[in-house]
């Protein structure tokens, strides 16, 4: 039995053209994904970004100086398209005297997926300082009474994602993000 080279070398090449074509399928579904969970990494850092400014803002209107903590849990995603996501804040220096903050999102097995969002905070008479470092318990009164284990870093996924804001003295708050335990532990 004779196999004619065309045979062969027709065979070989259709056989390369299939690898191709799915290697091909497989970088562009790729990207395609990564373009998607971009964008929603984007909405939860804005999010969260927004809602931690108007906390902040409701912290200093109050013009109270108490042990009184205000928060608002965030309403989030489990998680994105099956994949593990957190939440960062982070704070730079813009000119080495000014600093700034933002909020940081990404994929927990892509860190080259990864959004952030500035945090807008714009006032004159009252220093706030987010918590970029760290972690601690600060305790919440009232009708919502419980804790919030805050800390730099908090995984989506999570229930009970807050941001918070404390006037610790008459011209510096306290804010950052963290996850509300009411008083029975959940």
């Amino acid at each position: 039995m004779d196999i004619p080279l065309k045979h062969v070398i027709g065979t070989i090449a259709l056989i390369g053209l299939i690898i191709a074509v799915g290697l091909a399928y497989t970088i562009i579904t790729s990207f395609i994904e990564a373009d998607v969970n971009k964008k929603q990494l984007n909405q939860i850092a804005e999010h969260v970004a927004l809602n931690l400014v108007e906390v902040i803002s409701l912290t200093n209107f109050a013009n109270f100086m108490s042990n009184e903590t205000m928060m608002k849990v965030l309403k989030l995603p489990f998680d994105l398209g099956g994949k593990a996501y957190l939440i960062k804040l982070v704070m730079f220096n813009e000119t080495g005297e000014s600093q700034g903050y933002y909020v940081q999102t990404q994929l927990v097995t892509r860190n080259d997926i990864t959004a952030k969002s500035l945090i807008p905070l714009n006032t004159t008479q009252t220093q706030q300082t987010l918590v970029t470092d760290g972690d601690g318990t600060l305790l919440v009164r009232g009708g919502t009474a419980g804790t919030i284990q805050f800390s730099s870093i908090v995984y989506g996924g999570v229930e009970n994602v807050v941001v918070w804001g404390w006037k610790m003295y008459a011209n510096l708050t306290l804010a950052g993000i963290g996850i509300w335990k009411t008083q029975g532990g959940t």
